[in-house]
């Protein structure tokens, strides 16, 4: 999927799609229930960032039924981060008053979506984090109107081993979650995953984690 197509087309924001996919959540969540797994987790979408527009209040109200829904099976929702700035995410989750929303942090979005330094980013929605992933990209020439690229964990520019310190920072012991998007070459996935984990563990040792 391209990046010009992303904001059309990703999470519950597009209305075509939209009830379907509610409804395959849901269904998500029923299953993961069967696992004893007590969150689920998607990329909600573009929220509108005009918190005044009849679109972001569509928004409200479809992600509140859907914490409600897995309120009722006792789960949390994390929505992963990259498709709008720090501050316009904690207004939405704060403006959506429901107790289990909360965030799974990708640094890499930041960058590739050309949003806010992940850093910064991490500081400001510290207190809704609840899971991460490890992935690193580096910066398009044009940030926020061409798409960057994700690179092997240590070679972009999030600076990983800043990230392990601010995650320390905020209070987070939650799992360091790798995430490296290359399934088309399966080899060099593999290969790239252990080289993340190495590092990390090299970090962690380093950071007395």
């Amino acid at each position: 999927m391209s990046e010009v197509a992303t904001p059309r087309t990703v999470g519950l924001v597009p209305r075509e799609t939209r009830a379907m996919r509610v409804a395959e959540m849901k269904q998500i969540a029923d299953f993961a229930l069967q696992l004893d797994c007590t969150v689920v987790g998607l990329h909600l979408g573009f929220v509108p960032h005009d918190a005044e527009s009849a679109d972001y209040d569509e928004m409200l109200t479809v992600t509140r039924d859907l914490c409600d829904y897995l309120e009722s099976n006792g789960q949390a929702l994390h929505l992963e981060t990259g498709q709008e700035p720090a501050d316009v995410l904690v207004q939405f989750i704060e403006a959506t008053e429901r107790k289990n929303l909360f965030i799974n942090f990708d640094p890499a979005n930041m960058i590739l979506y050309g949003v806010g330094d992940p850093i910064e980013a991490l500081e400001k929605v510290g207190r809704f984090v609840r899971s991460v992933h490890c992935k690193d990209a580096k910066w398009a020439a044009t940030p926020g109107i061409e798409w960057g690229v994700e690179v092997p964990l240590g070679d972009g520019d999030v600076n990983i081993e800043k990230y392990l310190i601010t995650l320390k920072k905020i209070g987070y012991a939650g799992p360091l979650t790798i995430e490296r998007e290359i399934s088309q070459e399966p080899e060099r996935q593999r290969a790239e995953i252990e080289h993340a984990v190495q590092l990390l563990k090299n970090l962690k040792t380093k950071l007395g984690m």
